[in-house]
Parts: structure tokens; sequence; C-alpha cells
């Protein structure tokens, strides 16, 4: 039986896609989560978009849930993202994001603390 873990909430407003995570994810979580994404960014037919992902409530993530992240922002390296703002707070997740998704290092990204900073430099990126 595959149990997803972790809740998200994945919207389209205009040309940001607005994620968040909360709880604890594992590989069901994550592929559902990149999988929702994923069809979000194919129905856009080749607009440029921003991310914003809020993982102020994240808890964590298995191993394998990281791989599917980086295996997701592969992926998101051939479509036509302009930027992708991380809000987090916890120095622990970012490293270990940063460590196990390398796939994000040609992107252009950065990281916050806060929701309004990181809408304030996505708005600035298109």
């Amino acid at each position: 039986m595959n149990i997803e873990h972790g809740e998200s909430t994945i919207i389209a407003k205009e040309n940001i896609i607005h994620i968040t995570l909360k709880g604890a994810f594992n590989e069901y979580g994550a592929v559902d989560v990149s999988k929702k994404t994923m069809e979000i960014i194919r129905n856009l037919n080749q607009k440029r978009f921003m991310l914003l992902v809020n993982l102020l409530n994240l808890d964590g993530a298995t191993p394998e849930a990281f791989n599917i992240s980086n295996e997701f922002n592969e992926w998101l390296n051939s479509q036509n993202m302009v930027a992708k703002a991380i809000v987090i707070t916890s120095q622990a997740i970012k490293a270990i994001d940063q460590q196990w998704v390398p796939s994000k290092v040609v992107q252009n990204v950065e990281y916050f603390d806060s929701e309004d900073d990181a809408l304030r430099w996505l708005k600035k990126q298109f």
C-alpha cells in the first residue's frame, strides 16, 4: 500500500505557481506534489512562469522524497521557469535540500524568511 505523507497545496496565480508543503514527506507525497505541479506547468503551454515554494511548515523528508525532488527539478530545468523563491527558516532543512537536490544549482533561485519578501523578489524577475 502506498501511503502519502505530507500535505501540499499547489495554486497557480497568473504566472506564479504557489506551492506550500506541510509535515514530513515520503516518496509518495513527493511524487504527488511533482505530478500536480507538472500538470499545471504543462497547462501553461510553454509560457514563462515562476515558483513560490513555502517550506515554513515542512518538518522534513525521506531520502527518497529528496530524490524525487531532484528528478522534478531536473525536469523543471527544461521548462520556461524564470525564477524560484523558496521560503524557509530551518537552516537544517535548507542545507539538506541544497545537498540532495543538486539540479537546483542552475536555477535562478533565492531563499527568503517570508512570503512577502519572496513575492517582491519574484515580481522583479519577470
